[in-house]
């Protein structure tokens, strides 16, 4: 009986291995997750500017940081206690959580999913194992997505 050692035939790419030419592509993942972080932070700023502006001190998730999701029913329920009977900025955060939503979903993928660079960008795996690419330019429109919505909660 054969033993198979297949540690032998996989082989990783070391990161520092990558072509400078691969450079914009790891600079523009990391883009966006710092856009992520950012627009997280900048949910928690708007959070506590309301609340301060309401009386309350408390920092938001003062023990374990909360999700996006516990976030965004926070800044609804304030905006309904300070803003009653305008249903404005309620619809403008129902449309910033369905953008946020989209990009999550692709942040997901990249981070989760990535698999090689390719040519005009990378290729990725999807939840359903399928091969998708993203191009360069998908990845900088989905980064500048996020920095518009952190823009748009603050103006909430």
């Amino acid at each position: 009986m054969r033993v198979l050692n297949l540690a032998a035939d996989v082989q990783v790419k070391a990161i520092s291995e990558y072509a400078p030419e691969d450079a914009a592509l790891l600079c523009g993942v990391g883009r966006l997750v710092c856009a992520w972080t950012m627009l997280e932070q900048s949910l928690e700023k708007k959070i506590a500017m309301m609340r301060q502006a309401m009386g309350d001190v408390r920092t938001v998730g003062t023990r374990n940081r909360p999700s996006m999701a516990k976030l965004m029913t926070e800044l609804r329920t304030m905006v309904t206690m300070r803003d009653r009977r305008n249903a404005t900025a309620l619809n403008e955060i129902s449309a910033i959580e369905r953008d946020m939503q989209r990009v999550d979903r692709f942040r997901s993928l990249i981070v989760g999913g990535f698999q090689e660079p390719a040519p005009g960008g990378f290729t990725c795996r999807d939840p359903r194992n399928q091969q998708v690419h993203v191009s360069l330019e998908q990845l900088d429109a989905e980064t500048t997505a996020l920095e518009q919505m952190a823009q748009r909660l603050l103006d909430v």
